[in-house]
């Protein structure tokens, strides 16, 4: 491997570290695990404000950790997203595991 690459893959890593270091952002993945939520249900989980929701959810997506489905709400004339982790992310199984853990004991 390359003295650039090594460094370039080091950067990444350091990223996602750096994603999954809040507390918050890690709520947000163990909560859409198993079931899709809504920004709705994800603020009153977690008591946040809307912005700062929106902006966790975006460091989520572009990392890929999470991924959403919209859907139009034709009563409300919006559009509702539905967000849920992805389980083809390595470390999200990990995780998954560490939750069933710590629910068992």
């Amino acid at each position: 491997m390359a003295e650039g690459d090594a460094e370039e893959n080091i950067q990444r890593l350091s990223e996602t570290f750096k994603i999954l270091s809040s507390t918050t952002r890690l709520r947000i993945l163990i909560l859409c695990m198993d079931a899709e939520k809504t920004s709705r249900e994800l603020r009153e989980a977690l008591g946040i404000s809307k912005p700062l929701l929106i902006s966790h959810l975006r460091k989520l997506l572009n990392a890929g950790f999470l991924e959403y489905r919209a859907e139009m709400d034709e009563k409300r004339m919006i559009v509702r997203k539905y967000y849920r982790t992805r389980s083809d992310v390595p470390c999200i199984e990990e995780i998954r595991r560490r939750v069933r853990d710590w629910s068992e004991t």
